[in-house]
């Protein structure tokens, strides 16, 4: 007696949407963000790319066409600390860049199929 399994899915092509390199740089008032973070979200919701971004520069792969774009960083406020626990303290950290451009933003891009896309932002205040 001789038994046959079949796999479907099991090796092959690899499934899921085809996605593009995007990477650029992003600046704020004319600096390089370091250590934010760059998401890419389709206009509907369904599909989203995050990149870090360092010493200005991100790079990821995104799905073809319109999207939202989000940045984000963090910075420590110069001469403030928390001391949540006794004897300890810990800088305070605030997101330096505005809401216009992570949870209100107004950022747009375009992804095309090409073999990169170079999409840069500059941030200002």
């Amino acid at each position: 007696m001789s038994s046959f399994v079949f796999c479907a899915g099991c090796g092959g092509a690899p499934t899921g949407p085809v996605t593009y390199k995007v990477a650029g740089m992003v600046t704020f008032n004319s600096t390089p963000v370091d250590g934010g973070e760059i998401i890419v979200r389709s206009q509907d919701g369904k599909h989203a790319a995050a990149s870090i971004i360092t010493n200005g520069h991100y790079d990821l792969k995104a799905t073809t066409g319109p999207k939202v774009v989000e940045v984000t960083a963090m910075r420590d406020v110069p001469g403030k600390f928390r001391e949540d626990n006794p004897g300890e303290k810990v800088p305070v950290r605030e997101q330096y860049i505005p809401a216009k451009y992570n949870s209100s933003t107004t950022l747009k891009l375009e992804v095309i199929p090409k073999e990169t896309l170079d999409a840069n932002f500059d941030l200002a205040k």
